[in-house]
């Protein structure tokens, strides 16, 4: 649920970026901070549980201007699909107003997509979320490789209810932008009918 600060006329809404482990998730969030103006971007957090490869999760704030008289943030979160960290997921997904699934393009990630879906929708449902009122946006990332499967396939597995999707590229910051526009919309058409 978007927080209004009334003393700083301030709108902040939670974005959360799920997905397979290396779908690209933290790869949006720096491919969004680099093609971000400085005047738009408070800085990327990155936050590693250790120097391994394990990734706690990421947070990037950014600023979507004005929405009448107050300042819209968006507050960008990635988090891993790691059983690991159901507990303290739980307090990073409290007041979540959207999220970007991050899906794995290559053909051997499918399974690993599928789960992820599985476990963003439950662990949303336990913290109480209407996963089908969420604004929700599908990005196939990684569609650069060779070993990718056909875009319908991926929507049919993935996307049967027909969101909002996007190609992407994360490394090369193609497809980053437009997906957090389709989130950015969504989000606003839910709080500003």
């Amino acid at each position: 649920m978007a927080f209004t600060n009334f003393d700083t006329k301030e709108i902040n809404c939670k974005i959360i970026y799920f997905g397979p482990r290396g779908a690209g998730k933290t790869e949006n969030l720096r491919s969004i901070y680099k093609n971000s103006a400085d005047e738009l971007r408070s800085g990327l957090l990155e936050l590693d549980e250790s120097l391994g490869p394990t990734r706690f999760f990421d947070f990037l704030p950014i600023s979507m201007g004005q929405l009448r008289d107050f300042h819209l943030k968006l507050h960008l979160f990635t988090i891993p699909a790691n059983p690991l960290y159901e507990s303290v997921l739980s307090v990073i997904l409290k007041g979540v107003d959207g999220f970007v699934f991050v899906a794995d393009s290559r053909v051997e990630a499918m399974a690993d997509n599928v789960d992820a879906m599985s476990a963003a929708r439950r662990l949303l449902a336990e913290q109480g979320h209407n996963v089908s009122d969420m604004p929700r946006v599908i990005q196939y990332n990684k569609r650069d490789l060779n070993d990718v499967l056909p875009l319908e396939l991926l929507r049919q597995e993935l996307n049967p209810g027909q969101l909002p999707d996007q190609k992407a590229v994360a490394s090369q910051s193609i497809g980053t932008m437009e997906t957090l526009q389709a989130m950015a919309k969504l989000v606003l058409k839910k709080i500003a009918p």
